[in-house]
């Protein structure tokens, strides 16, 4: 709501809209009154109403006080009168009766070496700043640069398939834009941070005057609330520097966009995905081939935005108490396997797991898979009730039923069982690719994925 404009103290003027008011006589002053008043009081401190210069009248702001304000509470660094510190609490009075008050005297030294501090902070800040800007706007632009290159490679892939994919290329063009507000720097933040100079050269030089002028108790009041002032200004600056150094901090974000064309028409609901693998802790996707063959390999499948690891046999040991511990009730699983001739394949779990250290646990998930990198293919696993398996003495098996067929780890190697007879991970009659030439486990890390 729009701030009601003051009228003239003049009872004679007391209807016209006041310029200026004066600190020395507080009072308001009208077009009319301000030349005389300037001639006879040429030493006056006189203020215009419409300028920057923040205009203070020692007299309390709450509705009904008439006092001056002549406390501090000290609880909500704010000046108030004795109409607010009344213990009685009614029609406005009594707001601060239970905070710690004391006269504004009392904080005079306090907030004196409180501005000195301040001013210190403010000088600091101003010639440091500068290059803060600069490197924010260089920032910015590269920013908008891979926005804009992300966006080109989906317009391309899409400029291919035009009439089917026409609604889908918007929702991603849109998810790109969400993303970048999100995360990085946007104009909102660089506008901000261009109004700071002003702000900081103004709370500065009013800060240095102000210091000037302690010993002048007839100003006390006025000073004591422009150093409240400076502080909030301080707290507004903090928090859009606290901004400026997130978005430098999500520079190291990096998303990237990733899509198997192959039998598009057939996934073009689902078609596209982000992925933000920048920060994927893996001893085992260690370079970027391994990375794309991954995401291209399971996107197929599933929607992945970012992995987080829960489990790494090297580093957590790989006991049933520990697995327990790591990944009970955790869904939407990926367990990925690296063997010493560096063959990496996994398991996509669903469903939610819970192990129990007693009983054998098998996991029953009808969207359970195994894939291999190497041969750069998903196998369906035939009997989803046992799609995953936990036991005391082998802590993972893969596809194994009751009879006994899939994959584990023990004594240090993998275990395939290829009994023919009994249902299987996939055909092994047919098809041994994925267990072909196993050598040494090497390692297991076992991923939350999520699917934003």
């Amino acid at each position: 709501m729009e701030e009601q404009k003051k009228k003239c103290s003049n009872e004679e003027h007391k209807d016209m809209d006041a310029i200026s008011y004066c600190q020395d006589c507080k009072i308001f002053i009208c077009n009319k009154c301000l030349s005389l008043h300037q001639g006879l009081f040429k030493n006056h401190q006189v203020n215009n109403l419409d300028s920057n210069n923040e205009i203070f009248i020692d007299k309390c702001k709450e509705i009904n006080h008439i006092n001056k304000l002549e406390f501090y509470c000290k609880n909500h660094n704010q000046l108030c009168c004795s109409s607010c510190i009344t213990k009685i609490k009614t029609k406005g009075y009594g707001q601060h009766k239970d905070c710690e008050i004391c006269i504004i005297e009392d904080i005079k030294e306090e907030k004196k070496n409180k501005l000195k501090d301040n001013i210190k902070y403010l000088e600091d800040l101003s010639n440091n700043l500068k290059n803060s800007i600069k490197e924010l706007k260089e920032l910015f632009d590269k920013i908008d640069e891979r926005k804009e290159e992300l966006k080109s490679k989906i317009q391309n892939i899409f400029t291919k398939i035009r009439t089917a994919l026409n609604k889908r290329e918007d929702e991603l063009l849109l998810e790109v834009e969400n993303i970048y507000k999100d995360l990085f720097v946007n104009e909102s933040i660089i506008k901000e941070s261009e109004k700071l100079p002003n702000k900081i050269k103004l709370s500065l030089e009013k800060g240095k005057l102000m210091d000037n002028e302690w010993n002048d108790n007839t100003k006390l009041c006025s000073i004591i609330n422009n150093c409240i002032n400076i502080e909030y200004n301080i707290k507004n600056i903090n928090i859009i520097n606290d901004n400026i150094k997130k978005c430098k901090i999500n520079n190291n974000i990096n998303i990237e966009f990733n899509l198997e064309t192959d039998n598009l028409t057939k996934s073009i609901k689902s078609l596209g995905n982000f992925f933000d693998l920048s920060n994927l802790d893996s001893m085992i996707l260690k370079n970027k081939e391994d990375i794309d063959k991954f995401i291209n390999l399971l996107s197929n499948k599933i929607k992945i935005y970012n992995m987080k690891l829960l489990f790494r046999a090297s580093r957590d040991r790989l006991e049933l108490n520990i697995l327990k511990e790591k990944i009970n009730n955790k869904s939407n699983l990926l367990f990925l396997f690296l063997t010493g001739n560096t063959r990496i394949f996994g398991t996509f779990i669903k469903s939610n797991i819970e192990i129990k250290i007693k009983n054998d646990t098998y996991i029953k998930d009808e969207d359970a898979f195994v894939f291999s990198l190497n041969n750069n293919k998903i196998y369906r696993i035939l009997i989803p009730e046992y799609a995953i398996r936990f036991h005391k003495d082998y802590p993972i098996l893969i596809g194994n039923n009751a009879a006994g067929n899939g994959f584990w780890i023990a004594s240090g190697k993998f275990i395939c069982l290829n009994l023919l007879q009994t249902p299987k991970v996939y055909d092994f009659q047919k098809n041994n690719e994925l267990t072909e030439g196993l050598n040494n486990f090497m390692e297991l890390e076992i991923f939350e994925m999520n699917f934003n």
